[in-house]
């Protein structure tokens, strides 16, 4: 049967972790992130993001913001990544950066076709933008610097149909 994507996109794009690793390798700036394999790597893991708090987990797959948590200290993460691990799940550590909304442009052959701003709900003190949890969702004009960039991740997954999420943090894509 016919597939948009190849195996190979579609794995890179369903695994958080590779994903940050491609976009890295093509010079793309991302969230620092690190895997965190056991408890013993906790530590580590949260020096390597910055050694801050708050923190993002997240489980290497998932969608609609399902296996995101933040965490505000050291034994809440602890404790999340064991109830995690309790149930197979591999997870990553991203640094927290503090955003009210997040871009989502969808491209087909490294074309950008549309973009929409994802913009959190104040009033159900969710920390995520997912539409899925109750983001709100607005036509969104892409300037040059953000073409350039959305057209790069596309490249670096390799998927002829794609959707890229960028945000702007203290003034940059």
């Amino acid at each position: 049967f016919f597939l948009v994507n190849d195996l190979e996109a579609m794995m890179l794009c369903s695994n958080k972790m590779s994903n940050a690793i491609a976009l890295e390798r093509n010079n793309i700036n991302i969230p620092k992130t690190s895997i965190v394999n056991n408890v013993k790597s906790i530590e580590d893991a949260h020096r390597r993001i910055g050694g801050k708090f708050p923190v993002i987990i997240k489980t290497l797959t998932g969608t609609q913001g399902v296996g995101v948590s933040k965490v505000n200290d050291m034994s809440s993460l602890v404790s999340v990544c064991q109830s995690l691990w309790k149930y197979d799940a591999s997870i990553l550590l991203q640094e927290f950066l503090d955003v009210s909304s997040d871009v989502r442009t969808l491209l087909v052959n490294n074309k950008i076709i549309g973009a929409a701003e994802r913009i959190r709900q104040q009033e159900n003190k969710d920390f995520r933008n997912n539409v899925h949890l109750g983001a709100d969702t607005k036509p969104y004009k892409l300037s040059e610097e953000e073409k350039e960039l959305v057209i790069k991740a596309a490249r670096s997954s390799g998927a002829s149909y794609c959707g890229v999420d960028h945000c702007v943090y203290k003034g940059k894509a």
